[in-house]
């Protein structure tokens, strides 16, 4: 298993740009993962079974024939979720987890952000206008910047 992130400021395009990049890799023969980091968020809704019984101390995981989610008390330690989960898939994308320094795509706005997502080794960025020193792609090329992941991968 190996960890990508897809890093930048908030808006920037990085959730439209994994959701047409992860079907190629899929069809090319990848199982893939994306962890999305979040502020906060609450999966559940007070009343129902699995909030009382998550708010009575123990984690729970919700399944259904067509999903499944995992509510847990641990904090965003990507190194752990990759533990957890990262030995069923080939591949983990991360959304965000800029602080985890792993590999990783980085999708800009402006210019001045690039300094704030250099912790890490920067495979490409994805922009509109050209990066000195850098691979950059645009942000509707999907193969283009699925065949960096693909090439990174080692496929």
């Amino acid at each position: 298993m190996r960890v990508l992130s897809f890093v930048g400021r908030s808006k920037s395009g990085k959730t439209t740009i994994i959701e047409n990049v992860v079907p190629i890799l899929k069809e090319k023969g990848l199982n893939v993962l994306v962890v999305k980091h979040a502020r906060d968020f609450e999966i559940d809704r007070e009343g129902k079974d699995s909030y009382r019984i998550f708010k009575s101390g123990c984690d729970v995981v919700l399944s259904s024939k067509n999903k499944t989610v995992f509510i847990s008390r641990f904090s965003d330690d990507l190194d752990w979720i990759c533990d957890v989960f990262g030995g069923l898939y080939d591949l983990v994308i991360t959304e965000g987890f800029n602080t985890a320094c792993r590999d990783r795509i980085v999708v800009l706005k402006d210019l001045d952000d690039l300094a704030r997502f250099k912790c890490g080794r920067i495979l490409a960025v994805i922009s509109d206008f050209n990066v000195e020193g850098y691979l950059c792609l645009r942000r509707d090329d999907y193969e283009g910047i699925a065949n960096v992941v693909l090439s990174w991968y080692g496929t």
